[in-house]
């Protein structure tokens, strides 16, 4: 399957230029300050009268209206650390699916805010059929879906989901999230509905941001910030257990696969104390809250 995703600038602007209403000299324009440093999506954010890390009507507007979040991604996604998320959560599932005597494209896989359809993509290139679910309505969604069927992928490999309801019956083997839930006004509740959409045994792969709420991430809510260091700890209150996580990459715990559970027991979490790595994050929030609680 000839599916060629973006690397270079002039891929990039290509890609966007095909797929949205944006002009060239636009696109040319906001790719390059992007791949400066200049956050397209900060703009967009004063445009839409955004209060920077808190979510309100103006946020939601951004989301649906904006064109900054799919610059911002698909740069983001041509770097090489962020291709790394990906090819660890194929490798993650092509030994979930030898494990389980399951053949690639029998695997019932979600990608939970997908955004503009990167990762869903590179799955299909490696042979797996996909569930895609993003904002309905969005231009971010308009964007993913005029890729999917212009590689006449959809009703084939990519299934889109605009009820997000439906995904809500344990239907998946494998769920893939990666850095939503720090745009989530209540992650705890999305971990839940995570959880609700995996089969027992199922996985989920995940990678969040609740610590980078400064200036060049005005979508990151201040909110999530007491969830810093946490990720662990909240799947394995809402039945899945951390098993694996990259270690390789510069990006600490990016991705982290956890395994829905039927019961969770006190073992478990021994378990996931008895990795260093890990312990250190408990530490470092138990004590963060005994400080707070002290202050």
């Amino acid at each position: 399957m000839n599916i060629k995703l973006p690397l270079s600038y002039q891929e990039i602007v290509n890609e966007l230029v095909n797929f949205t209403d944006l002009p060239r000299q636009e696109v040319e324009h906001r790719v390059w300050m992007q791949a400066l440093g200049e956050g397209v999506v900060v703009q967009d954010a004063k445009h839409f009268g955004v209060t920077p890390h808190q979510y309100d009507n103006k946020m939601e507007q951004l989301y649906k209206e904006g064109y900054g979040l799919i610059i911002e991604t698909m740069v983001f996604w041509a770097s090489r650390e962020r291709q790394l998320w990906i090819q660890e959560a194929i490798e993650r599932i092509r030994l979930y699916a030898q494990k389980n005597g399951r053949a690639f494209d029998d695997l019932a896989i979600l990608m939970l805010g997908d955004g503009t359809g990167n990762d869903s993509l590179e799955l299909v290139r490696n042979g797996f059929k996909i569930n895609y679910f993003d904002i309905p309505g969005s231009k971010t969604y308009d964007f993913a879906t005029k890729r999917f069927a212009h590689y006449d992928l959809i009703g084939d490999r990519v299934n889109l989901i605009s009820d997000y309801n439906s995904c809500l019956t344990s239907q998946y083997d494998i769920v893939l999230s990666f850095e939503v839930l720090e745009h989530l006004t209540d992650p705890v509740a999305a971990i839940r509905d995570i959880n609700l959409m995996l089969k027992t045994y199922g996985i989920a792969i995940i990678t969040e941001a609740f610590t980078a709420v400064s200036e060049n991430f005005p979508t990151h809510l201040k909110s999530n910030l007491k969830f810093a260091n946490q990720t662990p700890f909240l799947f394995l209150q809402n039945q899945m257990l951390m098993t694996w996580y990259n270690q390789k990459s510069y990006f600490n715990f990016k991705p982290m696969e956890f395994v829905k559970q039927e019961k969770i027991s006190m073992k478990d979490f021994i378990s996931l104390l008895g990795d260093p790595k890990i312990i250190k994050l408990y530490l470092r929030t138990r004590i963060k809250k005994l400080w707070a609680f002290g202050s």
